[in-house]
């Protein structure tokens, strides 16, 4: 699959792109809002932060926590507050201490920058060095995004691995939620939801490196955020043929709903504009996103 450090970089680059208003503006409120209602599910408020890149969940979490652990494979130095370790997850947890922290979590794709096997090992290490009770949320990249229908049909191994392009290119595996529950179960850990992440505008959507024809619909977006609307028909243009499967019936609906809502808001602001189409993304958890963020207990 791909290396530790190929796995940081392309983080690191996903998470810091400065052109892309979309995950400025409504990626990161995603986290921050699951972030909230794990903060109140977990047994308490100490945080193992797992990809951590910069911070950005102990940034998002401000002064709620009460120990904030992050690992990566290079991290930011530790201060008073916050505890770094340099370690790459495809070698299991890592050095992260002996005590149990009540919520462990990765965010922005993490686990499919792992193998399956080394995803694996890493959700037993969780199950083994948490307390009962614990929360997991560790999140994916969703098998049945508009990105990569190419994927929808596949099963898990080296046929679903495609080439990730990004400032650093790396080799992913995206997941169904039924395999993440799966795994959850077999390691000990109870599923107790999922949630799908940016279902309508994946910023692989219209790139053309995994099914050509697709709108590019982060562009689009990324325009009106911007106050522009410029790329507007990228909103409305049609899909190309998809793979027989439900999610074809999904990515479908979104696009006639999307057309709806732009043909009745001709004159309003693009920022808000953006605001409303963002908001039909469905509350789902089966994969349709570019992210899907699977949660579970310890049991």
């Amino acid at each position: 699959m791909t290396t530790g450090t190929d796995a940081r970089q392309t983080f690191h680059a996903y998470l810091g792109q400065s052109r892309d208003a979309v995950r400025e503006l409504f990626e990161k409120a995603f986290f921050e809002r699951e972030l909230d209602r794990l903060l109140t599910e977990a047994p308490g408020r100490r945080v193992l932060d797992l990809g951590c890149a910069d911070g950005l969940l102990a940034r998002l979490a401000g002064d709620r926590l009460e120990r904030y652990v992050g690992v990566d494979v290079h991290p930011p130095e530790s201060d008073a507050k916050l505890g770094f370790v340099a370690h790459d997850l495809s070698q299991g947890l890592g050095p992260v201490g002996d005590d149990p922290f009540d919520l462990y979590f990765a965010s922005f794709g993490l686990a499919s920058h792992l193998s399956p096997n080394d995803f694996e090992r890493l959700c037993q290490d969780i199950a083994a060095h948490a307390r009962p009770g614990s929360l997991v949320a560790l999140e994916a990249l969703g098998l049945f995004s508009l990105e990569w229908p190419g994927l929808w049909a596949t099963e898990p191994g080296e046929d679903r691995v495609v080439t990730y392009r990004l400032a650093a290119d790396t080799r992913v595996h995206p997941w169904a939620p039924g395999e993440l529950r799966e795994m959850f179960t077999r390691v000990g850990i109870e599923p107790v939801r999922a949630h799908d992440r940016s279902i309508q505008a994946g910023p692989k959507v219209g790139e053309g490196h995994y099914w050509p024809g697709l709108p590019a619909v982060r562009e689009g977006m990324n325009a009106l955020v911007a106050g522009s609307l410029d790329r507007v028909a990228e909103l409305e243009a049609p899909l190309p043929p998809l793979p027989a499967h439900p999610a074809a019936e999904i990515h479908h609906e979104l696009l006639a709903r999307r057309r709806e809502l732009l043909q009745r808001s001709r004159g309003r602001a693009p920022e808000d504009l953006a605001r409303d189409i963002w908001a039909l993304d469905p509350d789902t958890g089966e994969g349709y996103g570019h992210g899907l963020l699977a949660v579970g207990r310890v049991g």
